[in-house]
């Protein structure tokens, strides 16, 4: 069964299978020419290759096919297919591609679930199993996710030893998403200007992120392509002593954004502030009494006698007291 970027085999892990359920003792084995007819039924209804696999071990046929429906699908659609029983002595298995493993680690890196201490076997086992109840998990979402998923595969790739050609490296791409985050994967670093549709380039916002962030907002950009709080970066771009043209683009275009939340910042407090100065003076009956204040005018001009003798004499009194006693 062809099918493009498929995950090595040396890398591959057991994919689930739904097994079939205990057939009938009368039900007849299932030849080759049927099975290949439900497979073809099956690629149409779905419009992804199907192939059947006959395991002479268990004395099944096998249905397999990469990415696509989940298993769940398939198997309704088998029930459905297959009268009298008979789909319940044929297993399914759906494998992921390379490609689908890739997406979803862009995606988890972004959310900040991939994590390089459990290694890439630890890894694929996590992302084979976010995988399992979505469908097609090897389509982006965008234009924009479409390129950074070619440009991760095109970066994992390296020159094969054998087979027949360079296939991504699929411990390699984990690596460089984990290492590098996910910001040099966009397919743009300019600003989008008003012919751009596809999203490819950035937005004011992300442009004055990826130019101005530093410390854990850099951080947060490069690994999840979180944004600065439009005041900062407006106020970034502001204070930087020769912007680029770009950036007092960028800037100016999100004035208006930040003039709405000052405005309604201020609206805020002054609905705060006028509440409480029109409001009743409330007289608290049971605050505690101030402190008293001492009017002695006495003062005392003599010094204090030194307070390492007092302190050696009452010591010295006590000692003589204990002991007369």
């Amino acid at each position: 069964m062809g099918t493009p970027e498929r995950t090595p085999e040396r890398a591959a892990s057991p994919a689930p299978v739904s097994a079939p359920s205990p057939a009938a003792p009368s039900a007849q084995p299932m030849r080759g020419p049927q099975a290949r007819r439900i497979a073809d039924r099956l690629s149409v209804r779905f419009r992804v290759p199907f192939e059947p696999q006959y395991e002479p071990v268990g004395h099944r046929w096998t249905l397999r096919w990469y990415d696509g429906p989940t298993v769940d699908a398939v198997r309704c659609a088998l029930e459905r297919l297959v009268p009298d029983g008979a789909a319940a002595g044929i297993a399914v298995r759906r494998d992921l591609t390379t490609r689908a493993l890739v997406l979803a680690a862009i995606r988890e890196t972004r959310a900040g679930a991939m994590h390089r201490s459990v290694g890439s076997w630890g890894q694929r086992y996590h992302l084979e199993q976010l995988l399992a109840g979505q469908e097609h998990p090897d389509r982006p979402d965008g234009p924009r996710e479409a390129a950074m998923l070619e440009r991760l595969l095109a970066a994992a790739t390296g020159e094969s030893v054998r087979g027949p050609g360079p296939v991504p490296d699929l411990s390699r791409a984990f690596d460089l998403v984990a290492r590098d985050g996910v910001a040099w994967l966009l397919p743009e670093h300019r600003l989008a200007g008003p012919a751009d549709r596809d999203a490819a380039a950035l937005s004011p916002l992300e442009y004055l992120t990826a130019r101005y962030a530093t410390g854990v907002h850099r951080t947060a950009w490069e690994t999840a392509l979180a944004l600065l709080p439009v005041r900062t970066a407006v106020v970034a771009a502001h204070q930087d002593p020769q912007p680029d043209p770009e950036a007092a683009r960028a800037a100016l275009a999100l004035l208006p954004a930040l003039r709405a939340q000052l405005s309604a910042e201020i609206d805020a407090i002054g609905e705060h502030l006028a509440a409480a100065a029109t409001a009743p003076a409330v007289v608290d009956t049971d605050a505690a009494p101030g402190p008293d204040i001492d009017t002695d005018t006495d003062t005392d001009t003599e010094p204090d006698a030194n307070p390492d003798t007092a302190v050696d004499t009452i010591a010295t009194a006590s000692f003589t007291a204990t002991t007369t006693a």
